[in-house]
């Protein structure tokens, strides 16, 4: 199993590292069995706020899916489907009947696309500036949308999905072990989540200037202290802008991008 595999050699699981591994079985489908998921359960026992959030975030989620799960679909929706396509074709059928069956799938297609999209995932639910914003949802324990400890296999995975990254990352995050990335829906060419572990968890995000307009901050990188110990910092580079956040000291961070030098150039990255 994936998470099995995940843990840095002699690493912790985190509160942070366990919000992640969490937030994947809310629902009664999802695979618990892993050793690693059984773990951060254990945490979570053990840890009254790490509980709470674990407790709301599973009752809300079973309780979507089975109202979900409760819409009526009748027996014979496929075949009244081929049937009325079949007579609208050589006129038979009512247009009525018709319009009514691709009504009613097309509403059901729409609310498992709502329910899994924005329901369970609840990523565009965080607004304002991007730093405030990606240290929400950071925080609250975001949904990732691919797992892999290889971070190589974390940028061609965005890539796939057609997210131009820069060439130019921080090498101390990539030398770490991945945890998962994914796409946001949160500006016109999206942003992009990096998750890495350390000591704690570095959420790592990436956006396009022209999209963030009002994204105050130069390619020196700055730091800001949040609540519960956690630091963000930010800074520019060409067209991209970033977004570091993590549970950790602004020494901590430091050191992470201590080899990394946003002027170096971010150019868009290739494979070849």
């Amino acid at each position: 199993m994936y998470w099995s595999s995940l843990q840095n050699e002699g690493g912790i699981m985190d509160k942070e590292e366990a919000k992640l591994i969490l937030a994947n079985g809310t629902l009664e489908n999802a695979s618990q069995s892993d050793p690693k998921f059984e773990e951060a359960l254990r945490m979570a026992e053990q840890d009254t706020e790490l509980k709470t959030w674990w407790e709301s975030t599973r009752s809300t989620d079973l309780f979507l899916q089975e109202k979900l799960n409760q819409a009526h679909v009748p027996s014979d929706l496929k075949s009244s489907l081929y049937a009325s396509l079949e007579g609208a074709r050589n006129k038979r059928n009512s247009r009525k009947r018709l319009y009514r069956y691709f009504a009613l799938a097309a509403s059901l297609i729409l609310a498992v696309h709502v329910y899994f999209q924005y329901i369970v995932d609840y990523s565009d639910d965080y607004t304002g500036p991007l730093a405030d914003r990606s240290f929400n949802y950071s925080f609250d324990g975001p949904r990732l949308s691919y797992l892999n400890k290889d971070t190589r296999m974390l940028t061609e995975w965005l890539e796939d999905q057609d997210f131009e990254l820069p060439a130019n990352l921080p090498p101390k995050l990539l030398a770490l072990n991945g945890i998962g990335c994914r796409p946001l829906n949160w500006s016109k060419e999206r942003v992009a989540l990096m998750c890495f572990k350390a000591d704690t968890v570095y959420h790592l995000f990436i956006g396009f200037k022209e999209d963030f307009e009002d994204f105050n901050a130069t390619p020196e990188v700055a730091f800001e202290p949040r609540k519960k110990g956690w630091t963000v910092s930010k800074w520019t580079a060409n067209d991209y802008v970033f977004v570091l956040t993590a549970q950790a000291t602004q020494d901590d961070m430091a050191s992470m991008l201590a080899e990394y030098n946003p002027q170096a150039g971010n150019a868009v990255s290739s494979r070849g």
